[in-house]
């Protein structure tokens, strides 16, 4: 049976719900390493389809973590500005010389306003600490497809030839994960955010790249109004976020082997957001041998965020504040074309509840169809996928509704329920029937006076119709056809002063374990 840090993975045909321990790698790291002082720099150079790029080779503050490569700012492709903007990405150009890679790049333009933030949809980590964010997302520019690429350049612990002392922390079952050629497998990880924030580069994948003995890349793509404004027709199909991460995966899939990565051995993963880009791409022909894993955390194509169904009606709410609401949908692109991206992405547009309003479209090309129908089809099924949930991925749903500090009054029990069935079903019949089946079902008839059961099994709704239900649905469709298919549920209670002690494990509280910096 597969293992992850000595942990067991269980198919999904085999446990429906298996609690997993995350945690790749806490001891004595705590906080996010700052970058090596100079005096203790060793520049690397690797050539690439486009050129050469220097790199930094920065040791890692643990005995047993090997020292990474760090190749950062890495065009993935040109630039998506004037006529580019609202259209596919197109490749990089090549460079003369060597290109310096160990910086950061600009990051996608965003909005970082806390009234304009879909905070349900967002971890705790990051509204919680928004000013710490901000410094990660200060330098913005429409010039922003690049990617950041961790290689690990000795082997990890994960890997026997480590040595006796490493490899007997795992069973016998653990194999080397290097090929015969010395080629490593490769984890390419996509961000979530609501698909309105968040960068690559706050993500650094150096200690999951040293202990899992993996190439660890990070991207940014395009964002909200840039990255997924859709007219609903030809004159902007949207999806171009998606095609970003697409055209992400061809760059590595042509380049990675220069890094001594493996391009037939690559897993994408991601949360939030992330994991619904994740899930959209393994139902995408555009993805066809870019990836032969997924690993989708806390999110799929199912999800009711997942995919804007009604693109035409946020655009047009776009155009009107910004005086280009013109009748001819084309003139409308080239108005928007035409201005200053700052004025645009500062615009507040409003999204219904539990929705979104700039994301993913079935735009009969990149996603062709509705998620469940392509699901239904099997055309996922060329790709091994993971899925999970944390156990109380719907807390800020609910801090974000009634006052649950001291547990969940009756009467706001009744309220949340009702202005979720309001929010979510649009049709007026059966919803008394509905209110009344969801009160009953997520009542706990043993404990039911209790305030703070309550709270508790509201969390639980929220869960349950957000994360859960979909993940479980795609499992299953996924199975249904034989192909590997793994779930896990992360119970860890994280330890943190920005949430109340009784929350359970919140949306995203998994990534820092993910990566090795909780």
């Amino acid at each position: 049976m597969p293992r992850l840090g000595g942990t067991a993975w269980l198919p999904f045909a085999h446990a429906r719900l298996s609690t997993v321990n995350l945690i790749l790698w806490t001891a004595a790291l705590t906080a996010r390493f700052a970058a090596v002082h100079s005096q203790q720099a060793q520049y690397t150079v690797v050539t690439t389809n486009f050129g050469k790029l220097r790199g930094l080779k920065t040791p890692l503050p643990n005995e047993i973590l090997g020292p990474v490569e760090q190749y950062l700012g890495i065009p993935y492709a040109s630039p998506p500005t004037g006529e580019r903007r609202f259209q596919p990405p197109e490749p990089p150009t090549s460079w003369p010389g060597i290109r310096n890679a160990t910086q950061f790049a600009a990051v996608c333009p965003q909005y970082l306003e806390d009234r304009f933030l879909l905070n349900d949809m967002l971890p705790v980590w990051f509204t919680a600490n928004l000013d710490t964010v901000v410094t990660y997302v200060q330098d913005q520019k429409e010039d922003c497809l690049y990617l950041n690429v961790y290689v690990p350049t000795e082997d990890g612990a994960n890997s026997k030839t480590q040595g006796p002392d490493i490899s007997s922390n795992d069973d016998d079952e653990d194999e080397d994960i290097h090929d015969e050629n010395g080629l490593k497998p490769v984890m390419v990880y996509i961000h979530g955010g609501s698909y309105m924030e968040g960068t690559g580069n706050m993500i650094d994948g150096s200690i999951l790249a040293s202990y899992g003995n993996v190439i660890v890349v990070t991207i940014n793509y395009r964002l909200g109004i840039l990255g997924f404004l859709s007219t609903g027709d030809q004159a902007a199909k949207g999806n171009y976020g998606l095609l970003d991460q697409i055209q992400a995966l061809r760059w590595i899939k042509e380049n990675i082997q220069a890094f001594k990565g493996d391009p037939k051995r690559v897993t994408i993963f991601g949360s939030g957001a992330g994991a619904s880009c994740v899930s959209l791409l393994t139902l995408s022909h555009y993805s066809e041998d870019l990836f032969q894993k997924a690993i989708i955390q806390s999110g799929t194509a199912l999800s009711s965020w997942a995919v804007n169904y009604q693109p035409a009606k946020y655009t047009r709410m776009l155009a009107e504040k910004v005086g280009c609401n013109m009748l001819d949908t084309s003139d409308l692109v080239e108005c928007l074309q035409n201005k200053n991206y700052k004025e645009l992405i500062e615009q507040n547009i409003t999204p219904a509840k539990y929705h979104i309003a700039f994301g993913p479209v079935i735009d009969g090309d990149v996603i062709p169809d509705d998620p469940q129908i392509l699901m239904e089809q099997g055309e996922f099924l060329n790709y091994d996928i993971m899925l999970g949930v944390n156990q109380g991925e719907g807390f800020k749903f609910v801090d974000g509704i009634v006052d649950s500090e001291d547990g969940v009054s009756a009467n706001d029990f009744d309220f949340a329920v009702s202005d979720f069935v309001d929010h979510l079903y649009g049709y007026p019949e059966g919803k008394d029937t509905l209110r009344e089946t969801i009160k009953f079902m997520y009542t706990d008839w043993a404990d039911k006076e209790n305030p703070e059961t309550r709270r508790k099994t509201l969390v639980a709704l929220f869960t349950d119709h957000q994360w859960v239900a979909p993940a479980v649905a795609t499992a299953d469709l996924h199975a249904q056809y034989g192909s590997p298919t793994y779930f896990y549920a992360f119970y860890h209670h994280c330890q943190s002063d920005m949430k109340p002690s009784w929350a359970d494990s919140a949306h995203g509280d998994e990534v820092p374990y993910v990566f090795g910096i909780p």
